[in-house]
């Protein structure tokens, strides 16, 4: 983050709205003009992308100075047909690309290159002096005599503070990115810990030390199965088409609004299933949950279709979206190694690579077996975390319960119209 921007945020924290800052996701369908005045915004905004890195450069080529992030405001000042605060973001923006790539520059990572690819698109940014609402629309302002974009907003929307907008072409369409205040949650008093072990066939298991639960993940695997088939046969047909053809031009459209339907299926289904691991940790009292971290299992080659379901495993999104919901109730997420924990036996604490769903410890002494791998996994997540290592004989959850994510029907959402 540039130092400009950085003094910015904390302006904007001492006044800060009570609430929580979360990002819309709205899919727009332009009429024809609209599609083009918001096409024509995005060709002004890159416009000024490619000014501020070529005055940039220019200057640091010619005479050896970087110019500064609040000079570069001052000299662009007026210059362009978009919102003066659509300028503004965008120079924020690369600045702080700038001043990221530098910092990887001085630890080692010269591979990085700094901004230097000329744009002909880019994404608009509004902040709050060029956004109003009025009678449900979502009033874009676009400078000095220009007409604004309006967009209905969907009522989910309404009455909430809105802090910045911004205009985004995603594959085939375009989409609005909202970022509204929401009312703060109420926070968790508790103390108790618990501990979560991802996984590709059950999606997240839970285990506070006495009760466990096993969500499963199969409705998203069959997703990700649906697209891999499907995207298959679009691209057969696809190659056998030629360039610019109408014939391409129709599978290319088919095949955008198919994986726009897939992606949301996938968002919807990681949304249940970490509503439900939420849910689990409030009704409980959890302040602090461990999860483990699964990267070692993707590296290992077990086969390309197994190696195919380890690389579209999507624990990292899960991970991002349990944070940001366990952090409005107060509860905080902490990574934590979970090498071993789904093959050490909770008993005698030998290791024994595990084939199926139930563990069997390998030691025919001890013989400990007919409990949910994952469970032992979790258990053991949550007594690494608690005791920095494994414990012999510990105590397993006593009631251990299996749920399925609740998602919605496919064709149940609605599609926001532009005005």
């Amino acid at each position: 983050m540039s130092q400009l921007k950085r003094n910015t945020a904390v302006k904007k924290g001492r006044n800060q709205t009570q609430g929580d800052v979360l990002a819309e996701k709205i899919p727009l369908h332009f009429k024809p003009h609209e599609e083009e005045m918001a096409r024509d915004i995005q060709r002004e905004s890159a416009r000024v992308w490619n000014t501020v890195m070529t005055i940039h450069r220019l200057f640091w080529f010619k005479y050896g100075v970087w110019i500064d992030e609040a000079m570069m405001k001052e000299f662009l000042k007026g210059r362009f047909n978009v919102h003066s605060q659509d300028v503004q973001a965008i120079i924020e923006t690369y600045y702080e690309c700038w001043e990221r790539t530098r910092k990887l520059h001085e630890e080692g990572h010269t591979e990085w290159r700094y901004p230097w690819r000329l744009k002909r698109f880019f994404t608009s940014t509004w902040k709050v002096t060029g956004i109003t609402v009025e009678d449900g629309y979502l009033r874009l302002s676009n400078g000095w005599r220009k007409p604004p974009l309006k967009v209905k907003l969907p009522e989910r929307l309404n009455g909430l503070a809105i802090k910045q907008v911004q205009l985004v072409w995603r594959r085939n369409g375009y989409w609005l990115h909202v970022a509204v205040v929401k009312p703060a949650l109420e926070k968790v008093q508790g103390d108790a810990v618990a501990a979560i072990d991802p996984g590709e066939v059950h999606a997240l298991t839970l285990t506070d030390g006495q009760e466990a639960l096993v969500i499963n993940g199969r409705h998203l695997r069959s997703l990700r199965r649906l697209r891999n088939k499907t995207l298959r046969k679009f691209q057969k047909a696809i190659s056998r088409t030629k360039k610019g053809s109408n014939r391409r031009r129709k599978l290319l459209a088919a095949k955008y609004r198919f994986l726009n339907w897939i992606g949301a299926q996938i968002s919807h289904a990681e949304h249940a299933v970490t509503k439900m691991a939420v849910d689990w940790c409030l009704e409980r009292g959890i302040k602090k949950v461990y999860i483990g971290d699964p990267q070692g299992v993707r590296e290992r080659d077990c086969g390309r279709h197994h190696n195919q379901r380890m690389g579209q495993w999507s624990f990292g999104r899960l991970r991002d979206l349990l944070e940001y919901k366990l952090k409005r109730h107060g509860i905080t997420l902490e990574k934590i190694e979970e090498r071993g924990t789904s093959g050490t036996c909770p008993l005698c604490g030998k290791y024994t690579k595990q084939a199926g769903r139930i563990y069997r410890c390998g030691d025919r002494e001890c013989g400990f077996g007919e409990v949910h791998r994952d469970v032992i996994g979790a258990a053991g997540i949550l007594d690494l975390a608690v005791n920095g290592r494994f414990t012999l004989g510990r105590k397993l959850p006593e009631m251990v319960s299996y749920a399925r994510p609740v998602v919605l029907a496919p064709g149940q959402g609605h599609n926001i119209k532009a005005a």
